[in-house]
């Protein structure tokens, strides 16, 4: 009997799907650059539960006959490529002949369309399998109807997201490819309540605001070269930056890309006009020569190949400069603008988060320079009446550090019994302080006390961003960042924690938002700990703030008492050691 055989076609449409359709969101783009590729000119987008339960797209492109509508479900079927040569010069967004049956073997899937207004078909497929197809009139265009993904796949339905996060990938499909069809008319809606609609205009300008949020409408826009050689977008000025690259759309003749030669010449381009550590927010768009560019090097086609690399990257690089120089000449000079550190540090006297406990805190405000200083690690520290049940946080038995003295008002020195010989610390009083609070807020549960915002700040962050944050608004209540939706693009906050109260309510959510796209938060329990330790490196104390022996003392033994106490919550080292045995041989004490 042969070892080697022939897989059913419904199995060799799922291996395909495991290409092609990792989430709802792959299924959503291919089912819009199909749309597209027929010569749509308006778009109706609905989904329910993230895109699990319900994803349809109708347009009104050129649309199918009845016998289309058979060989649309068959592998390796297409109207995009008819030779081998044509994959040399590709100008349509699908080609593979591979998403419709892959997408129909793993869903409820039903494909409507009509070539002509009043006539149509209706073909109904359950995984992989065609049910019927029947005589169904509508206007000229299609619709493809997925139902139940992964219904009858529960190894790959566990590996999707919560709903909340589908619904955010799925905003984030729509987001890009809108932009690159600001010709396109689109609608959207979802089970949320959810409506969007975009009129058709000329330039994807327009579209900035609406999709990305207000403050990109103060992208400013650009142009290099003749067609069929251009480059242009809109990129943002020097004072408006993010701590992170993901403001970075890029599209390669109308197609959302993530390329490396475009983030390099990028990243070339800006360097010296943005403060180290701080990045652009681009839109950009490079249309070339089909043939210049290979699409077909992904299956997904996210990724692209340039036939001349040496061509493209130092045109792009050097239009791009030569932008941000142009811009330069209108603004205040890049090098006066104030530095913009990957951690923040805030000097400001930080406001008592447990001032309620009256037999903790006296009435009187502090007065004197080491007063506010006291006042600040113990009102961070102490947990706030609010707390649900805390765990008492006590010491931990063991040996105890002894303060002997600080260095630059910044880093601690101490002495400790080690196992076999005394031991040097050296602790950053920042960091230490900071993986304190950390462990007190985060794995204790302890709540800081609210200071209302007089009146709640309006925070708009645009639909896309608006998605993504949902999820964990809940967590930010939990933490103190007391807020909720406002629409489907902004934010109402009518409070922060009391240690942050004096925070831009906009750039507080838009660094949190940064640290979700980073992909450092990618699920409800990764974010709350990026949150609480976001909020434990602001309310610790800074460097150069001096400390009395006690409260140094009182730093040392609340360290010793965390359970992590080497690393701050960001990861950072919080302590040096000096063995007696390694002081002699530095000294030559010993050999």
């Amino acid at each position: 009997m042969s070892k080697i055989r022939i897989l059913p076609d419904y199995v060799a449409n799922q291996i395909a799907a495991g290409e092609v359709v990792e989430r709802p969101s792959s299924v959503l783009k291919e089912l819009l650059e199909n749309a597209l590729d027929a010569g749509a000119t308006a778009l109706d987008v609905r989904w329910e539960e993230g895109g699990k339960r319900l994803l349809e797209v109708a347009d009104n492109g050129s649309g199918m006959g009845r016998d289309d509508l058979y060989l649309a479900l068959e592998r390796h079927a297409t109207s995009k490529v008819r030779t081998a040569e044509d994959l040399g010069c590709l100008s349509s967004f699908g080609f593979r002949g591979e998403a419709l049956p892959s997408i129909a073997s793993v869903c409820r899937f039903e494909l409507h369309s009509a070539e002509a207004a009043g006539e149509g078909h209706r073909l109904r497929a359950e995984f992989g399998v065609i049910k019927e197809v029947r005589p169904a009139p509508r206007a000229q265009g299609t619709t493809v109807t997925v139902r139940d993904l992964f219904a009858q796949l529960p190894a790959r339905k566990r590996f999707l997201k919560s709903t909340d996060t589908e619904h955010a990938h799925l905003w984030g499909v729509v987001t890009r490819m809108a932009l690159a069809t600001p010709q396109v008319r689109w609608t959207l809606a979802t089970d949320r309540g959810t409506t969007l609609v975009l009129p058709p205009v000329n330039e994807a300008g327009s579209r900035l605001a609406p999709l990305l949020g207000e403050k990109f409408a103060a992208l400013v826009p650009f142009r290099e070269g003749q067609a069929p050689w251009t480059l242009r977008g809109y990129v943002s000025t020097p004072q408006l930056s993010f701590r992170d690259r993901n403001h970075l759309y890029l599209f390669v003749n109308g197609r959302s890309v993530r390329d490396r030669l475009l983030l390099a010449a990028l990243s070339e381009a800006w360097q010296g006009y943005f403060p180290k550590g701080a990045y652009p927010a681009a839109v950009l768009f490079l249309d070339l020569p089909a043939e210049a560019v290979d699409v077909n090097v992904h299956p997904t086609k996210a990724e692209v190949r340039f036939r001349e690399p040496h061509r493209v990257f130092p045109w792009v690089s050097r239009a791009l400069r030569e932008a941000w120089a142009q811009l330069r000449g209108e603004l205040p000079s890049v090098l006066e603008l104030p530095p913009k550190p990957l951690e923040p540090e805030f000097d400001a006297p930080l406001r008592p988060v447990a001032a309620q406990h009256p037999a903790l805190w006296s009435p009187t405000a502090p007065t004197t320079d080491q007063e506010r200083l006291d006042w600040a690690y113990t009102s961070a520290s102490a947990p706030s009446p609010a707390a649900e049940a805390p765990a008492p946080y006590t010491k931990a038995s063991g040996p105890r550090a002894t303060y002997l003295g600080a260095f630059d008002a910044t880093y601690l020195l101490a002495e400790l019994q080690g196992e076999r010989e005394p031991e040097l610390w050296i602790i950053d009083q920042h960091v230490a302080h900071e993986r304190i609070l950390y462990e007190a807020h985060f794995l204790r549960r302890h709540a800081p006390a609210l200071q209302p915002l007089m009146p709640p700040a309006v925070v708009r962050l645009g639909p896309a961003a608006m998605a993504r944050l949902r999820p964990f608004l809940d967590e930010m209540n939990r933490v103190g960042v007391e807020c909720e939706a406002f629409g489907e693009d902004a934010l109402v906050v009518r409070a922060l924690p009391d240690f942050l109260s004096d925070r831009d309510p906009q750039r507080l959510l838009e660094d949190l938002l940064e640290r979700l796209e980073q992909g450092h938060s990618a699920d409800l329990e990764a974010f709350r700990k990026d949150l609480n330790a976001e909020l434990a490196c602001r309310a610790a104390i800074k460097k150069h703030h001096r400390l009395s022996p006690e409260l140094a003392q009182r730093l040392l033994d609340d360290l010793l008492a965390c359970e992590v106490p080497h690393t701050c919550p960001h990861g950072r080292p919080i302590l040096k050691k000096l063995t007696r045995s390694e002081l002699e041989r530095s000294f030559g004490r010993r050999v």
